[in-house]
């Protein structure tokens, strides 16, 4: 903790100044004032008392002084910074935001609140920015008063008071929100009947909860969720690549929303090291001695519909390998749609005998043109439900390697253009490509009998 030498008279000015606007003369430690700052309503007593200041210099914990700035900048919204000398002004001249109204808070944690009350005030946090909600909503994102503190924004929640707002249009609240990750009490915002490009650009919004939702009331909604490719809901659905509108705006089957209490997902981490090894995980713990690249969560058994649904995306040209760590035996269901797509750089993947339960698989590994060997051996394909294009446009890919017991399921298994246009493949009795022959049907061993693409290790 930083300690600084100050004249005693700045903390008697704050001290002053904070009775003045709360007509008191109660007497003020240091370490009280930011609360007793935090506390300042508005609403100023009967008996405002000042003190004289004391003479000299004392020895303060410079936190103090922090604490006192987060508090004036709580109470006026302002990002402004505060010389010690500068705060018992800046208290004098707080003018509070009173009257019932919709505000969007921002807090210091990267929170955006809106509630609907009498004054500026939360209940989830510390307050650093306040926007006037206009009760009609906006036509433009750029129209939105948050619209420049959109990049601060990491989770949002619609306080229980904001459903007594009555408010319908939501169009553009969000957009653009490119490192919002959560969104609660999502209940709050029934009745709504715009949410057109609400979270639209919302690359990183991973969940929306909400404990019941009504979309029969949404009339306007196109692009509701357009480029939310991480936004999973609580029963593994994922955003449809066309973004979707109020139909998957729901709970359970189908549904982008997810209830606190009914959360099917589960999540494994992805850890991309700066050697180009891709190490999935049910831990979301990292290798201290090494140089991380990229790291996030992915649900296991979402169905992801697109490009961007992984968090090493971005990264993906520096996927030189992946490797799937034991500790995921603990799932026993699993989807890996686009999860290698256009790793074009990567040469091979490891660990599958800890997977269990795969079941799509869809676009897994389309364009990594730099594979040539494939080993999937320890895959138990038994539970595919989905192949479409698991392997095309991977022009190198030479030899599939699987266990002899490769078997596909009998029946409820789908997937047009599994090998499309992965011309260089050659099955383990010399089936080669053909334009004719392309479909899931030829994901297995080939044998004199049974064509395919695979071979047996």
């Amino acid at each position: 903790m930083g300690m600084g030498t100050i004249a005693k008279r700045v903390f008697t000015d704050i001290a002053n100044a904070i009775r003045v606007q709360n007509g008191t003369s109660t007497l003020y430690k240091p370490g009280e004032m930011a609360a007793a700052v935090t506390a300042l309503d508005g609403n100023p007593g009967t008996d405002p008392g000042t003190q004289e200041g004391e003479e000299g210099t004392g020895i303060i914990a410079r936190t103090v002084f922090s604490d006192i700035a987060d508090a004036i900048r709580g109470q006026n919204g302002s990002t402004d910074t505060y010389k010690p000398g500068e705060m018992a002004q800046a208290i004098l001249d707080l003018e509070w935001d009173v009257g019932l109204k919709i505000r969007a808070l921002l807090l210091t944690d990267g929170t955006l609140e809106f509630n609907y009350k009498e004054r500026r005030q939360s209940d989830h946090g510390t307050i650093s920015q306040v926007f006037i909600v206009d009760a009609d909503g906006y036509s433009s994102s750029t129209a939105r008063p948050w619209d420049d503190a959109k990049l601060e924004v990491t989770s949002v929640i619609f306080d229980d008071t904001f459903a007594e707002a009555g408010m319908t249009n939501f169009g553009y609240f969000f957009f653009g929100c490119t490192n919002l990750v959560e969104v609660f009490n999502f209940e709050n915002v029934n009745g709504a009947v715009t949410t057109t490009q609400m979270f639209t650009s919302c690359a990183a919004l991973e969940s929306i909860y909400a404990s019941e939702f009504d979309n029969s009331t949404i009339t306007s909604s196109s692009s509701m969720f357009y480029g939310c490719n991480r936004l999973v809901g609580g029963t593994g659905y994922v955003t449809p690549s066309s973004g979707g509108t109020a139909t998957i705006c729901k709970i359970g089957t189908s549904g982008v929303l997810t209830n606190p209490d009914e959360d099917g997902r589960n999540w494994c981490w992805g850890t991309l090291y700066d050697d180009g090894v891709l190490e999935v995980s049910a831990s979301s713990s990292v290798d201290e001695s090494r140089t991380v690249e990229s790291h996030g969560r992915v649900c296991i058994n979402g169905s992801y519909n697109a490009l961007g649904g992984m968090p090493w995306n971005d990264v993906r040209k520096q996927v030189l390998s992946a490797e799937f760590l034991a500790d995921m035996a603990a799932f026993s269901y699993c989807n890996l749609n686009y999860w290698f797509y256009s790793c074009m750089n990567m040469t091979g993947v490891t660990g599958w005998s800890y997977l269990a339960g795969v079941h799509e698989m869809k676009y897994t590994f389309s364009s990594c043109t730099s594979l040539v060997t494939l080993y999937l051996t320890g895959l138990d394909p038994s539970s595919f439900t989905n192949l479409q294009y698991a392997f095309s446009g991977c022009s190198a890919l030479v030899t599939i390697y699987v266990d002899s017991t490769w078997a596909l399921p009998s029946s409820g298994l789908s997937g047009v253009g599994t090998f499309y246009n992965s011309k260089a493949i050659v099955g383990g009795n010399g089936t080669t490509y053909s334009s004719s022959n392309y479909g899931y049907a030829y994901c297995r061993i080939d044998t004199a009998s049974t064509p395919g693409y695979l071979t047996a290790a």
